[in-house]
This record gives structure tokens, C-alpha cells and sequence, in this order.
């Protein structure tokens, strides 16, 4: 329960907090921008991440609904931006069962979106003022799409997925290593 409530607090109530402080702010100039840095894991699920996507739908989900109330001020826009994999250290720094306690590693990285694509999409999307951006490469793009729009077809695919990612998991291997993922990189 510590790793839930400590991942809520960082990624859904700590931007809602300050989303509330700074939005009176923009109603009374009627304009603005919220970028949220949400995942696409606030758009679907995956088996051993399950604190992290609770919390990242809920932040997908009050943007939204935010979004919807705001309506009679058009000036003020609010985005939710989902990156998917992209090269870091989220997987070195992530929470075990102790929060005191992180993982410590990053295993390979090499299906993973180069950071600084994944920037250049981020500030796209930003200048084009999108209420939501998928910014990803495949296969998680396509995952994203069978989500959103055919979610039984989804959950039959995550489902098998999710087997191997167990099973790289207690086999202390990288979770992700799917060699069908993975393509060459010049």
C-alpha cells in the first residue's frame, strides 16, 4: 500500500494540487496552458505496474474532466501528453514493495523511444495546443490504438504479453525482453 499511496501522491495528487493552485490564475485571465507529462500506461495497463497506471489514469482522467469544465474559457488549454518507453532511468529509480528501496536497474534499453525524439514530439504537441498525444513507437502504439477502440481484442493480447513479462520478472530478467519488440537500431 505504500508504493500505491507514495506513486497517487507524485504522479495524481501532486499534479492536481498544483493544477488547482495556478488555475484560478488562468480563469481570471481566461488563458492558459496545463501540460501534464502523463504515460501511455494512463491510457492502458500492464501487468507488474499496476500502482503506477492507477495512478496515471487518474491524473488522464481529472485533465479530462477538467478540461470539460473549462469550456467556456477556450483560452485555457489543458493537455495530456503519454509518452511511452522512452530511454531513462524511470526503470532504475522505480519502487519496489519498500519504498525506501528502488530497483536499481535499467536493463536494455534498446526498444525504447531516444529520449530526445520523444522531447521534440513533447514540444509539438505543445505548440499545437493537442488535448491528448500518444508519443510512442510500435508495438505500443498499436497497443494504445486496441485499447482505446477494440478493448476485448486488447486485453487478449496484453494478457498474453503480461505471461512473459511475469515470467522475465521472476526469472530476474528484463521484463520487456520480447524479441519480436525489438528492432535494429543503426
Amino acid at each position: 500500500m505504500n508504493v500505491y499511496r507514495e506513486l497517487i501522491e507524485l504522479n495524481y495528487l501532486g499534479t492536481m494540487s498544483l493544477t488547482k493552485c495556478v488555475l484560478p490564475h488562468m480563469i481570471e485571465r481566461k488563458q492558459g496552458k496545463i501540460i501534464t507529462i502523463n504515460s501511455i500506461l494512463g491510457v492502458f495497463y500492464a501487468p507488474l505496474s499496476t500502482a503506477y497506471c492507477a495512478s496515471k489514469h487518474a491524473l488522464r482522467g481529472f485533465i479530462n474532466s477538467l478540461r470539460s469544465e473549462l469550456t467556456t474559457y477556450p483560452g485555457i488549454v489543458l493537455s495530456n501528453i503519454c509518452p511511452g518507453p522512452v530511454q531513462s532511468d524511470i526503470e532504475k529509480n522505480c519502487l519496489t514493495t519498500d519504498i525506501t528501496k528502488t530497483l536499481g536497474t535499467n536493463g536494455d534499453q534498446s526498444f525504447k523511444m531516444v529520449t530526445s525524439r520523444c522531447v521534440r514530439l513533447i514540444l509539438i504537441s505543445m505548440a499545437n495546443d493537442l488535448n491528448e498525444a500518444w508519443i510512442t513507437e510500435q508495438p505500443f502504439l498499436l497497443t494504445t490504438y486496441l485499447c482505446q477502440y477494440t478493448p476485448s481484442l486488447a486485453w487478449w493480447i496484453i494478457k498474453i504479453i503480461g505471461k512473459k513479462r511475469i515470467s522475465n520478472f521472476k526469472k530476474n530478467s528484463n521484463t520487456d525482453d520480447f524479441r519480436f519488440w525489438k528492432r535494429k537500431r543503426d
